[in-house]
């Protein structure tokens, strides 16, 4: 008998096993992780949204890319994509803003806007509310690069925390030149040459001054002038000067101020009928200012207690 193998079964035992090496090479290069786990992820972000209070929570992931859009968090590596809902409301991913990242670590909201809390003329939880909503229009709905750590703070923040102080402004009014009647200065003695009106305040603030009265000799006059105090303060002088007989005014001068409105800067009169000479009459303004903030807002939420609440995301 005869039992040698056939000429060519090397060859088909040489291709068997190079095409088994390829296939074992192949089966190497296939994924087999896990997908990232955003329903893990978003029970995390609901561990601070569902607080009543200040409160963090965070968790350790295998996502390269995260996208957070308003209640909705999509995470992705090289083994596939997942996505979840969010119960509790809107979050606000905030990479890239430094103050707000600080606060998702822990920081307190004093620490990071203490210079807007000394600034008498900023509201420090107005300039955060503008920082989230930065974040919020940067940020929503953009893929993120993912360090494999996510962190959710829910800040709770009382609106009161900060006061603008009043704005305050004065101004005074006085006879600053004298002048006899022509011909006549020891039977009518001194008159009013000229009244100045003297403001220190606010910045672009609008003042019309006038004066009226008798002139010392006969007739009436009415003088007025206007002027803005950029930057917020200055002086009207108004002569009183009937032309050509050049008279003054008799005593008591009769003036009025108005100040105009402009955005916060209210509208203001201040009239006297007494002004003599040697008076200086006096005025002072204080004009409380409140800052108003949208409670229609997505993210900014308000609890029974009269606290604003939002949720900072670190992805």
């Amino acid at each position: 008998m005869d039992f040698e193998a056939p000429v060519d079964a090397w060859y088909v035992y040489v291709a068997t096993a190079i095409i088994s090496v390829a296939l074992a090479g192949l089966a190497l290069g296939v994924s087999t992780g896990p997908p990232p786990d955003a329903p893990q992820a978003s029970n995390t972000i609901e561990g601070a949204t569902g607080s009543e209070y200040t409160a963090s929570a965070f968790y350790d992931h295998d996502a390269d890319v995260v996208t957070i859009d308003r209640r909705t968090i999509t995470m992705e590596n090289e083994h596939g994509t997942t996505h979840s809902s969010l119960s509790y409301g809107v979050v606000v991913p905030v990479n890239g803003h430094e103050r707000l990242e600080n606060l998702v670590y822990g920081s307190s909201f004093d620490d990071e806007y203490g210079d807007e809390l000394a600034d008498p003329n900023t509201h420090a939880f107005e300039t955060f509310t503008e920082e989230v909503e930065d974040a919020f229009d940067d940020n929503t709905g953009e893929p993120l690069a993912a360090d494999g750590e996510l962190r959710a703070r829910q800040i709770v923040v009382d609106a009161g925390i900060d006061e603008l102080e009043p704005l305050t402004e004065e101004a005074e009014v006085e006879v600053t030149e004298t002048a006899s009647l022509p011909g006549e200065p020891r039977i009518r003695g001194e008159n009013v040459r000229e009244v100045e009106l003297r403001y220190e305040g606010l910045e672009d603030r609008a003042v019309e001054f006038s004066v009226e009265g008798e002139y010392a000799g006969w007739g009436s006059y009415d003088e007025d002038d206007g002027e803005t105090f950029e930057d917020g303060s200055g002086a009207i002088q108004l002569e009183i000067n009937s032309g050509t007989a050049n008279q003054p005014a008799a005593e008591p001068v009769e003036f009025d101020v108005k100040f105009a409105e402009d955005g916060e800067l209210t509208a203001k009169t201040w009239a006297s009928d007494d002004l003599e000479i040697g008076d200086v009459q006096t005025w002072d303004n204080e004009i409380e200012r409140e800052v108003e903030f949208d409670h229609d807002h997505p993210i900014l939420g308000l609890n029974d207690g009269g606290n604003y609440y939002v949720t900072l995301v670190i992805v």
